[in-house]
């Protein structure tokens, strides 16, 4: 068999295998992360079939600038401007990593991506002992992605930032503007934008995807803490976090709107954004300052913030937000 096509073949068996080990029923192998004193309920935590670091999470991401690169206008990607650098980091890499560690200069950070939960987030990653490198610790809760960092072994939340074991339990990222939308928004509103390449060191079928049919379904792969059937499990939604206080936007709220709108929360103002189309959403304050937000399916963030509010569109009768 010809070099070229054993790599396809065994690329062709990651995909098959990838996703069927994330199937099997979770373990109670917690992969040699510490969580005797896990910070949320245990009952939404669960082993993804894959050993700690089996999903590689790139330190050293490689960028093209816009006009080398071949993407369709409706791929997906997700989008950070930091220092005045535009980055888009296209979904058909991220779902093979998940995590990415990156910087701009000496501004570090880390870009988060979950298939199962559609979470993405992006954070800081300087802290108190420096900089922080993140990996995939294997394990999941509510079915999200845990990361954690190399120095301590802690556990972190993707979407809050929030580790939940380990010896920086209680600890929360600095959360950065990272926005999910298509290619084509993207590179019209940033043409200059840099863009991660599939030139990892790893030998993954970049253009294909073993997810390729979750989100359009109401199956859920593992247990989490709380069920609700308001909305389809996978609907995606919008988070914003204040002062450790959180809302829900559903995307099929947000488009309730015909243009953008405000809405108060946590004592702040915000006026919200909501590109059907390009499914994307940007949030400012009232001096127009981008703010961090996070998006992940309805069935995760239910999971995580049973309490909550969730926003609901004002009706035909009602004053808008």
């Amino acid at each position: 068999m010809p070099v070229t096509a054993g790599r396809w073949l065994a690329a062709g068996l990651l995909v098959a295998t990838a996703f069927a080990a994330r199937a099997q029923t979770p373990a109670t192998d917690w992969n040699g992360f510490d969580i005797s004193k896990l910070g949320v309920p245990k009952s939404g935590l669960a082993n993804g079939g894959q050993a700690r670091d089996g999903i590689p999470a790139l330190s050293a991401p490689k960028f093209k600038p816009a006009n080398e690169v071949g993407m369709g206008f409706e791929d997906r990607v997700v989008g950070v401007v930091v220092d005045g650098v535009a980055r888009a980091y296209p979904r058909n890499v991220l779902v093979w990593h998940e995590v990415v560690n990156d910087r701009v200069g000496e501004v570090p950070f880390v870009i988060v991506y979950s298939p199962l939960t559609g979470t993405v987030a992006g954070f800081s990653a300087k802290s108190g002992a420096g900089v922080d490198q993140f990996g995939v610790s294997g394990l999941l809760y509510n079915s999200g992605t845990l990361l954690y960092d190399q120095a301590s072994k802690s556990l972190w939340l993707p979407t809050e930032g929030l580790a939940i074991a380990g010896p920086r339990k209680g600890q929360s990222l600095t959360a950065i503007v990272a926005t999910e939308t298509s290619w084509a928004d993207w590179l019209t509103r940033y043409p200059k934008t840099q863009v991660l390449t599939a030139d990892t060191g790893f030998e993954r079928p970049y253009g294909k995807d073993p997810y390729a049919d979750y989100a359009a379904n109401s199956e859920l792969r593992f247990p989490v803490a709380e069920h609700s059937d308001r909305y389809h499990p996978k609907e995606p939604v919008l988070v914003i976090g204040r002062n450790g206080h959180y809302r829900a936007y559903p995307f099929i709220e947000l488009a309730g709107h015909d243009q953008a709108f405000t809405d108060e929360f946590a004592g702040a103002t915000y006026r919200i954004d909501f590109n059907y189309p390009d499914q994307r959403v940007l949030v400012t304050d009232v001096d127009g300052k981008p703010v961090p937000t996070a998006t992940e399916y309805w069935f995760a963030w239910h999971a995580g913030h049973p309490t909550d509010p969730v926003y609901s569109a004002p009706t035909s009768d009602q004053a808008p937000h």
